[in-house]
């Protein structure tokens, strides 16, 4: 791993104080938008997973009303998702004018989300379709709290604009980078593959979290516990590697990057699935009993879902890693 992990394999290597900042800048607004969209996707993942229970339960009626009344939620997960996206874009642009043009629309979309967002809450509380501003329902605050972000995210999305306007005037001394971005159209760019794998640490990540409370001693299934706790937490170290070791390498040595991840993590995520479905074996009321908070579609369901979505994404994801860094040798030996 010392092939790029040495610091003059890193982007920041070649950067001056200035463009050290910026990057830092960048890097603190992927932070503050990657947590809280992590846990609003785990809420609406959980949420969605309710309303499928009360359809497949025989009550569709009341799996549309939650739908109506979760709206705010979801609007408040995408532009999460949406910020983290389109700052993400910028910080790896291709030219001057796409980093500007990112900031440009992402800002723009950003204050139709929140405006729509904000009034949702507000015709809905006038329409009785919330009982009152503060119910509480999904957090202690609900919907008063989706209507505050609605406000922040416009005002984030003219902050957005306003700095495109900046970059107009002062350029940016950020490197940069001929990157399709996270949504790339091309197969070859793995953007659909990215776009799964952003996802499902997200998720990964907030289920980590929750899943600390899921170490139960009482019942006897700590061995199940840590490991399904392993599997969750391993999708999100794979983003942390991807994001901060594979992006951060100078594009030369990208391919060995991927390859030497992609086989870590393959081993790694092999043994865990291994585990898992063997302590699932062994306690197989494990799920139900200990672990039901973090695995709403398995509790529903009473099928193991878990183990086949982040079991295969888990083992999927090193794969297409390794695949694409050799892609990537191979290209950049043809160009040596």
């Amino acid at each position: 791993m010392a092939a790029y992990l040495t610091r003059n394999d890193r982007i920041k290597a070649g950067l001056d104080a200035n463009a050290r900042k910026e990057r830092r800048f960048y890097m603190f607004l992927s932070v503050i938008a990657y947590i809280p969209g992590a846990f609003a996707l785990w809420e609406i993942n959980y949420e969605l997973w309710n309303m499928i229970g009360s359809t497949a339960s025989g009550s569709p009626d009341m799996a549309v009303t939650e739908a109506l009344r979760m709206i705010p939620l979801y609007l408040v997960g995408a532009a999460l998702i949406l910020f983290l996206v389109y700052t993400n874009g910028a910080y790896r642009a291709k030219s001057e004018k796409a980093r500007i043009r990112k900031w440009l629309a992402g800002g723009t979309v950003m204050v139709i989300m929140g405006v729509i967002t904000a009034a949702y809450v507000v015709i809905g509380v006038l329409l009785g379709e919330y009982g009152e501003l503060i119910e509480g329902y999904v957090s202690p605050l609900y919907p008063l709290d989706m209507l505050l972000a609605g406000a922040v995210f416009v005002g984030v999305g003219f902050l957005s604009i306003h700095y495109a306007a900046v970059l107009r005037r002062k350029p940016s001394v950020l490197p940069y980078v001929a990157d399709k971005g996270l949504f790339g159209l091309r197969l070859r760019t793995f953007g659909l593959l990215r776009a799964l794998g952003l996802a499902m640490s997200m998720l990964g990540f907030a289920a980590s979290f929750w899943g600390i409370t899921v170490l139960d001693l009482s019942h006897g299934y700590l061995m199940y516990s840590i490991v399904l706790w392993l599997n969750y937490f391993t999708a999100f170290a794979m983003y942390l590697a991807y994001k901060y070791i594979f992006c951060e390498t100078k594009p030369e040595s990208r391919g060995t990057a991927a390859v030497k991840l992609g086989a870590i993590f393959l081993i790694v995520n092999v043994v865990l699935f291994a585990l898992h479905l063997v302590t699932v074996q062994i306690w197989n009321e494990a799920p139900n009993v200990a672990a039901f908070g973090i695995l709403p579609a398995d509790f529903l369901s009473s099928m193991n879902i878990f183990a086949v979505a982040y079991g295969l994404n888990n083992i999927l994801t090193p794969i297409v890693a390794i695949a694409r860094g050799l892609v990537m040798e191979k290209k950049n030996r043809s160009l040596a």
